[in-house]
């Protein structure tokens, strides 16, 4: 597909192919604008490149996507992640990654939820991301690593997240497609990091989760001290006495899960 470009707008198209740039902001294309020597307002300029399809939108207000003269037209680049970054383009939000959407960034899982799962810090930082992101709140004691251009949590701390608020998690029956992979590429150290000073329920729903995949985690773990619900307070479909677990809500036992233990060794 030809797209236009009117000779008031190449200076600015050309300062975009110059710096290959990805996500655009008011302020930068305000900048560039600027620098070009293009008299014409900047919100013109955006709403003109908008409709010629060399701007396209991201889901964020004052954020586009540029599509370079060497895509196939209005075609966008950017991916799954491109609302998450669209929203770093413009502040910082301290969060990452979680669940399906962590384990398909670390190669884990084959594909991303159509709603990328999303850990916000706070209840504060969770209230900066938009609707179109699947949000929960959860505040990792391991840093981030940085996968597919946004911030993830890692191995152990998408564990910590899933036994700290069990039902944040769309569906179990998924996530046993990439639950032993994950639980595979978390080392004990983690593990133990990410508990520590933790709710005994975390540490107890964590331990019960992982106790056949990763057994020799999970004998590290301190026991129990009280009765624990993993799911909401109804009927039970399993009770494991060793972690004092009344479970309502996994679709599958833990305790029958074939060991992981040295699959990335």
């Amino acid at each position: 597909m030809t797209r236009s470009i009117p000779p008031s707008l190449a200076p600015v198209v050309a300062e975009l192919e110059l710096e290959a740039a990805d996500l655009v902001t008011t302020a930068k294309l305000d900048e560039i604008v600027k620098a070009s020597g293009v008299g014409t307002a900047t919100r013109t300029v955006a709403t003109r490149l908008r409709e010629r399809g060399w701007l396209l939108p991201t889901g964020q207000r004052g954020v586009w996507e540029f599509a370079p003269g060497a895509t196939a037209g209005a075609v966008s680049r950017g991916g799954h992640t491109r609302l998450l970054r669209s929203v770093f383009a413009r502040t910082d939000v301290a969060c990452g990654l979680t669940f399906q959407a962590a384990a398909w960034a670390h190669g884990i899982a084959d594909r991303a939820p159509v709603r990328l799962e999303v850990a916000a810090e706070s209840a504060r930082e969770a209230r900066k991301l938009p609707d179109g992101l699947d949000v929960s709140v959860f505040d990792p004691t391991l840093g981030y690593v940085t996968l597919k251009g946004v911030p993830v949590l890692r191995p152990a701390s998408v564990l910590a997240h899933m036994a700290s608020s069990p039902t944040d998690v769309r569906s179990w029956t998924s996530a046993l497609e990439w639950l032993p992979d994950l639980v595979a590429e978390a080392t004990p150290d983690d593990v133990l990091t990410e508990l520590n000073e933790r709710p005994a329920t975390v540490t107890a729903r964590l331990g019960y989760l992982i106790q056949g995949l990763r057994p020799d985690i999970a004998e590290k773990i301190a026991g129990p001290s009280t009765k624990t619900w993993f799911g909401p307070r109804q009927k039970v479909i399993r009770h494991d006495s060793h972690w004092q677990i009344a479970d309502t809500l996994l679709p599958f036992d833990p305790r029958s899960l074939a060991s992981v233990a040295g699959a990335n060794v």
